[in-house]
């Protein structure tokens, strides 16, 4: 059955060894990411004036909670609507109670070990998602690619919101990082727990990761692998002497290869 190895960059912390030394992950608010746009939409402000045909339930709710007609649970959906939007305030509502942790499809991508594992300096957690793992923890931790375009995805409030588009849809800028996502909403933003023994395969060390930090993050590497009852192997990245290249020597991605 078909196997996903899928990477996350992090810096060398605290906090990021504790994703090896205690299971844990980090899910963010998309609130907190530094592209403005990401997972923000766009809006089709003309088909809010359609509410009453294409979500007469919602007219429908206004008018019970409010106890006025429907023609003016008409204009206050419809006014309501269109300030939640300009104001940025139904956008925020949106995606508050989304937590996202992102994965990367290449370790050995220079940018992202510059921009995410401190100037290559940390080091990338690399997960195993096997296709016969529990499907409990697959439903839960399977991550799904995101989509580059040019173009934001649009809100037509006359066809319904398709969610996952818009978590999932970034701009063609971000090609590099080759992102997938693990999208939760049930539980948020947080620090969650994932199951080591089920998705910790290995790790790799920064090609500029100091001896001092290697030598803790080596301990870390090693006691998970005593509580997990399985050798986690711990690769260095080494810096090509004459290619804008990173390699993984002994690594079974390609790219790990000179």
């Amino acid at each position: 059955m078909e196997t996903l190895y899928r990477y996350k960059y992090l810096p060398f912390n605290e906090g990021s060894l504790k994703m090896v030394t205690e299971g844990t992950l980090k899910f963010t608010c998309p609130l907190e990411f530094n592209d403005p746009f990401d997972c923000m939409p766009a809006y089709d402000l003309d088909s809010i004036d359609n509410l009453h045909l294409s979500r007469p339930d919602l007219i429908q709710r206004v008018a019970d909670y409010h106890g006025v007609s429907i023609e003016e649970a008409r204009s206050i959906g419809v006014t309501n609507a269109r300030k939640g939007v300009v104001s940025g305030d139904f956008a925020k509502g949106l995606v508050s109670t989304l937590g996202v942790f992102s994965l990367s499809r290449d370790p050995t991508n220079i940018l992202m070990w510059s921009h995410y594992a401190d100037h290559h300096k940390g080091f990338v957690v690399e997960m195993r998602i096997a296709m016969d793992a529990p499907m409990h923890l697959l439903e839960r931790f399977m991550p799904f690619p995101v989509e580059y375009r040019v173009e934001r995805p649009v809100v037509d409030w006359a066809s319904g919101c398709d969610i996952t588009q818009y978590f999932l849809t970034k701009s063609p800028d971000w090609r590099y990082e080759q992102e997938e996502r693990m999208l939760t909403t049930w539980e948020g933003p947080g620090i969650h727990a994932y199951p080591r023994v089920h998705f910790l395969w290995a790790v790799i060390a920064g090609g500029r990761m100091s001896a001092e930090s290697y030598h803790s993050l080596k301990e870390a590497v090693d006691q998970a692998g005593r509580e997990i009852g399985r050798q986690i192997p711990l690769y260095r990245a080494e810096l090509a002497k004459t290619k804008y290249q990173v390699h993984v020597p002994g690594h079974r991605f390609v790219g790990s290869q000179s």
